[in-house]
């Protein structure tokens, strides 16, 4: 197999008026990529594997590390700059804050991009391909509608091609489609891209295989070129700087184990089909016997030999011992038994396991039957379980990151010339969450201790829960805002209900005193009159 690495040229080699000149060139450096990418995709899904036994490993490897990696969308937050970093900034390098270079604004535009170009989707199908082949592609363009748009195109009809500098740039991107013909041939077709323009060629030879053996002819088609009108080759390259996919360097301990497996269902079939050894025992009719005519009369073959023939009767007596439910040997000396391959069953496992431990090891997947695995019963035991995958993926981790900003970074600077913005891509910082079981409650208890320390959005923002975090805050203070105007209803309405009862208090007092008051007086009365009395009867 040729020796796989990128393909990289001076940057005048893609220029308009060297292209065409070069295609053939460039195609050919291609072709033994793409079709290596093809090798690891088709071992990855084994879909065309004609072996009796099939022990996917490398499906099971690209799925969990994919999932592992890929399970979660990006996050793209746009960070706040105090006072002090906005001053220092702007002195140093001139940086624009105000209306045109408002946070919110720009963040509002990003969750809106993110959202119509089902961003979750574009990201696991990218790592998906650079966990398979080692390279995952993007276009990055404008619809119709004058919106971004960036779109997952595969791998294994895509390849970068990048310069000499350090570190290499991106300058340009080779795409091929195979389009059957009304003969039944296959035409080939390109498209290369770069920060100035884009255009088509097809192959003028019909081909019956694509593969490094035949001649290719690529001629431009006609009014195929297009300028291209941004600041950089518009696409999104990942390509693994060794060109290795994830599970390449296990393959050869994958087919062992496949071998392991395949050695002990062959010893399983051969003893089910074992033949049967009998000794002391002659049967009564020979094994092979000279063919006749259909008169009787021996034949033989042109050189005057004998043509022999399993006999008939032979195979008759043979199936009557085999179906014979007793049979007796003739003397002592005679024993029956079945022919069988004996399985040394200990070795064969232990054999078994080491390939399929070592294969898991070097690529870092867990292997989630083993007991270890089974047993992690919290988010902290799996990202243990996890902890070597998470190595191996460092420079994924890296890579897409690197990639993600330089893809704002056009995006950001089409929004900026087209909406007359000052938007900084270096203000986004990239989230790259690895998609792993969590301890919810945990984890909000944790973030709720943080409040008074930091602010309500970013304690929402960081919750398990997929939650809005402008979108929440605007409901509570509208919230806020009820609660405060129905406090003070109810507030006045127990003012009111306060004075009416200090009201009709005072009155039941008034009324009580005057009946105290007139009562008082009457018995003022009664007493003079007594006293009168008793003056009268005194004299």
């Amino acid at each position: 197999m040729d020796v796989i690495e990128r393909i990289q040229y001076q940057n005048n080699f893609l220029s308009g008026k060297n292209i065409n000149n070069n295609i053939n060139i460039l195609w050919g450096k291609a072709l033994p990529i793409l079709m290596h990418r093809k090798y690891l995709y088709d071992r990855f899904t084994r879909k065309y594997d004609k072996s009796d036994v099939v022990v996917a490993l490398e499906y099971y490897i690209t799925i969990i590390a994919s999932g592992y990696f890929g399970g979660k969308e990006p996050q793209y937050k746009v960070r706040k700059i105090n006072d002090t970093q906005k001053n220092i900034l702007k002195k140093i390098f001139d940086k624009i804050f105000g209306d045109k270079n408002d946070p919110d604004e720009f963040q509002a535009i990003i969750d809106y991009i993110t959202k119509y170009n089902d961003n979750g989707s574009f990201f696991y199908d990218c790592v998906k391909d650079y966990i398979t082949t080692g390279a995952c592609y993007g276009l990055v363009f404008e619809n119709n509608e004058n919106e971004e748009v960036y779109a997952h195109t595969s791998s294994l009809n895509t390849v970068a091609i990048w310069n000499y500098e350090t570190p290499q740039k991106k300058i340009g991107l080779l795409r091929a489609w195979f389009e059957n013909t009304a003969s039944g041939g296959i035409e080939t077709h390109l498209e290369i891209i770069t920060k100035d323009y884009k255009k088509q060629y097809v192959d003028g030879i019909e081909k019956k295989d694509i593969n490094q053996n035949v001649k290719y002819e690529f001629t431009e088609v006609k009014d195929s070129k297009k300028e291209v009108l941004w600041n950089d080759v518009p696409c999104f390259a990942v390509e693994n700087p060794d060109c290795l996919g994830f599970f390449e360097n296990v393959i050869t301990l994958i087919k062992k184990h496949e071998q392991v497996i395949r050695n002990n269902a062959n010893t399983f079939e051969y003893n089910d089909n074992a033949k049967l050894k009998i000794t002391g025992f002659t049967p009564d009719n020979e094994a092979i016997i000279q063919a006749t005519d259909k008169d009787g009369q021996p034949q033989v073959d042109s050189n005057g030999q004998p043509i022999m023939i399993n006999n008939p009767a032979r195979k008759k007596e043979d199936e009557a011992i085999l179906n014979a439910k007793v049979f007796y040997t003739p003397d002592q000396s005679g024993d029956i038994d079945w022919v069988t391959k004996d399985i040394n069953d200990t070795a064969s496992e232990n054999h078994k396991k080491t390939c399929l431990d070592m294969a898991l090891m070097i690529s870092g997947v867990p292997n989630v039957t083993d007991q270890g695995f089974t047993n992690a019963d919290n988010a902290s035991a799996l990202e243990k379980k996890f902890f070597p995958l998470e190595q191996v993926l460092q420079q994924a981790d890296h890579l897409f990151k690197a990639e993600l900003l330089r893809m704002w970074r056009m995006i950001t600077e089409r929004i900026n010339l087209k909406k007359n913005k000052q938007y900084d891509f270096r203000d986004i910082e990239i989230i790259l969450t690895r998609n792993l079981p969590t301890d919810t409650e945990s984890v909000v208890n944790a973030w709720l201790k943080l409040r008074g320390l930091l602010s309500d959005k970013t304690v929402i923002e960081h919750l398990p829960y997929d939650l809005d975090s402008e979108a929440e805050l605007a409901e509570m203070d509208m919230q806020n805002e009820a609660n405060i105007e129905k406090n003070l209803e109810n507030m006045q309405k127990m003012g009111q209900d306060t004075s009416n009862a200090q009201l009709n208090t005072e009155q039941q007092n008034q009324q009580t005193q005057s009946q105290d008051n007139k009562k008082m007086k009457e018995n003022q009365e009664v007493k003079q009159n007594n006293i009168k009395q008793s003056d009268t009867v005194t004299k």
